[in-house]
């Protein structure tokens, strides 16, 4: 390596995942046009305060996901869930990476809660995660979101006394 030259942090491309029902796809600005549907029922925001998103807004956010974070230490995975049959977009699943260390997030849309999309979703996530490194894996959830709570306790995380800025309740791997 020359003097001066700066060593990037490998970025790993986010594979596509495949679990019974579903296919995770790496996302694309495309997908905004029907994610916008799946994520347009205000009950999905009950425990963030947040409103539905409108297609620009959607679009430039996936824009902003695509492109990744600007700090070379750190890697975005964002990924569609698809039923496996028909292809629908169901919700999403998130990881943002800093070394060893994953924050993970999910979100499935109202029409398809309560069927465990979330949990094969999360698990699928996180086995991928493993695979290419990752130990450490945290995520934030409303202390009164107890669904959110049971996927987390599936994919093995643990809730803390540690509660985060907005209220959230950091939840974390036993290695994490």
């Amino acid at each position: 390596m020359e003097t001066g030259s700066i060593e990037l942090m490998r970025r790993p491309a986010t594979d596509e995942l495949h679990t019974e029902r579903l296919v995770l796809t790496p996302l694309r600005v495309t997908d905004a046009s029907e994610m916008v549907g799946v994520l347009a029922d205000t009950d999905l925001y009950s425990f963030t305060g947040a409103n539905p998103p409108d297609l620009e807004e959607l679009e430039s956010r996936y824009r902003a996901q695509v492109i990744g974070p600007a700090r070379q230490d750190e890697a975005w995975h964002n990924w569609i869930l698809r039923l496996v049959r028909e292809g629908t977009a169901i919700g999403f699943v998130q990881a943002s990476v800093i070394s060893d260390s994953a924050e993970l997030a999910w979100v499935v849309g109202s029409n398809w809660q309560n069927q465990g999309f979330a949990t094969e979703a999360a698990k699928a996530m996180r086995e991928w995660l493993t695979a290419e490194g990752m130990s450490g894996f945290t995520a934030h959830i409303h202390p009164d979101h107890a669904v959110s709570g049971k996927v987390a306790t599936a994919i093995g995380l643990r809730a803390t006394a540690e509660v985060d800025s907005v209220g959230e309740v950091v939840w974390r791997s036993p290695s994490g």
